[in-house]
């Protein structure tokens, strides 16, 4: 499946889509990633990186934890810093076909995690959408 993001930083702004990736995924569609791993679930806005619980009465987001499909650690830059943007911005959406009815939502980043390895990176990051935005 394909996960689209997408951000700007005022209204009057384009929208600032994923960099192109077509040369180390040639059948991607334009702007979106290709995931290797998904997890949803309830819990607060934010998480601590080793993972530990927060009060479950502020279990008031819906989250997406994806892993990106492996990719040369020399195509990785581009897509990291636009990662890094994406969080910063003052607007973020995500859209990914399970998630909440499949259309662009707000969302934040946070739990960004490359990990390099014989030459490849796995990219993982953590996205929040309130679930008065998903219902």
């Amino acid at each position: 499946m394909n996960l689209y993001l997408r951000y700007r930083n005022s209204p009057s702004d384009p929208w600032t889509a994923i960099p192109d990736i077509t040369s180390v995924f040639p059948t991607q569609p334009s702007g979106s990633l290709p995931v290797a791993e998904t997890r949803l679930q309830t819990a607060p806005e934010t998480e601590t990186p080793c993972g530990c619980p927060g009060d479950p009465a502020t279990e008031d987001h819906y989250i997406l934890k994806a892993e990106i499909a492996p990719m040369p650690q020399s195509a990785t830059n581009d897509l990291l810093l636009f990662l890094l943007n994406f969080k910063q911005a003052t607007y973020h959406e995500v859209k990914y076909s399970q998630y909440g009815s499949g259309d662009f939502l707000s969302a934040g980043l946070s739990l960004l995690n490359c990990k390099n390895e014989g030459g490849m990176s796995a990219i993982a990051f953590r996205l929040a959408t309130p679930i008065a935005d998903v219902i």
